[in-house]
């Protein structure tokens, strides 16, 4: 099986722009150093540079380990360090229309969070975004409230009214770039609210920032006919939110500059296609039928062309071909697919597939990808 563009193969379809990945080293030789009488413990080593790369749940059981672990793991030091260097989706955050979210662990002993139906919330929500191990939740009762939280530490906080009316329908998207040089978790919230002005349906960006804990609108008014109808779960990259619209093309906004944009894109809203990065750009990648096999086209750059198409083997989707989703992209290659009854991973260059889950989620309506992360909420 191979990926196809122009009857190319994987490696002659990216080698051109992501040529490192596929060059080969020769292996080294082996040498033996003797270890310097001033080297640090191996305990000392581990806390320091290997700690950080583990998932929350994994440290939070390290923690038994001793007073000193206990201590560090517990420290904002290491919560920072943790969230600016573990970047793997560890689950899938879940909620059909009327039930409580769930989670669908990749592994539940490293990956597995306390209270799945976010039971620690004063309120019944429903979940709307997700970002490097940030949670954004809307309350369900007429007010809306939003909340922020972390699902594994439990740590939460209710966020200020908007100045705009939000419904459960507004289009919603989370920015989070942990940096080593930032110590505190800001973070955005991007939301395109329809108001009716001078008789004409416009939206109207809202922000809200962590660093001055307020809602904004931003002077950038939409009034783009093609923009008013909005997919409700937004994607983020590189300082850019992005929402499908109901008729195929992407509204694309700036959150630096504040500034929008229009990116073709065929394919509607009820499609089973989803944005999101793939070898360092943005990606959308839509499954299709052709004589009964399901084929994965990938759409990329801000011209939204086809990049190439990958084919599924009938024994990697099995019967329900049809209901075949892709739902992320893990590390450049790894792709999340979401079938009736299991989730597995398509690993693109090795053409591997490796079951994650086997419960049913036909049920389900939103799909969040959540990091294990141990980013705080409070300042």
């Amino acid at each position: 099986m191979e990926i196809i563009q122009n009857n190319k193969t994987v490696e002659e379809v990216f080698h051109h722009e992501y040529k490192s990945d596929f060059e080969y080293h020769q292996p080294m030789k082996t040498r033996f150093y003797l270890e310097p009488k001033d080297c640090p413990p191996l305990e000392e080593v581990i806390k320091q540079h290997a700690l950080p790369f583990l998932p929350a749940k994994s440290l939070c059981r390290f923690r038994a380990v001793s007073k000193e672990w206990n201590r560090w793991i517990s420290s904002p030091f290491l919560a920072h360090m943790q969230t600016t260097h573990f970047k793997d989706i560890s689950g899938l955050l879940c909620q059909s229309p009327y039930s409580d979210p769930s989670f669908i662990s990749f592994n539940r002993d490293a990956y597995s969070i306390p209270s799945p139906s976010l039971e620690f919330l004063p309120e019944r929500v429903c979940i709307r975004a997700a970002c490097n191990g940030l949670v954004c939740c809307q309350s369900r009762n007429d007010e809306f409230v939003y909340y922020m939280c972390n699902p594994v530490t439990e740590d939460w906080e209710v966020l200020p009214e908007p100045n705009l009316c939000h419904t459960p329908e507004t289009a919603i998207a989370l920015a989070f770039d942990p940096t080593a040089l930032n110590f505190s978790a800001n973070y955005w919230i991007v939301c395109a609210v329809p108001v009716t002005l001078n008789g004409f349906s416009v939206l109207f960006f809202e922000i809200y920032s962590k660093s001055s804990n307020s809602w904004r609108v931003a002077d950038t008014i939409c009034g783009e006919p093609i923009a008013l109808n909005l997919s409700r779960n937004g994607f983020y990259m590189k300082n850019v939110v992005y929402w499908k619209t109901l008729t195929g093309p992407v509204l694309a906004f700036d959150l630096k500059n504040e500034l929008y944009g229009i990116l073709p894109l065929l394919s509607s809203i009820e499609s089973h296609g989803a944005m999101m990065q793939m070898y360092g750009e943005l990606c959308y990648i839509l499954p299709q039928i052709q004589d009964g096999k399901c084929m994965l086209n990938v759409y990329g750059n801000m011209a939204m062309s086809l990049k190439c198409v990958i084919p599924l083997k009938s024994e990697v989707v099995g019967e329900t071909v049809s209901n075949c989703r892709v739902l992320t992209c893990v590390n450049d290659d790894m792709l999340i697919i979401l079938l009736p009854r299991r989730v597995i991973a398509y690993h693109v260059r090795e053409q591997k597939v490796e079951l994650l889950s086997e419960e049913r989620t036909e049920d389900f309506e939103t799909f969040l990808p959540y990091i294990n992360s141990l980013v705080t909420v409070h300042r």
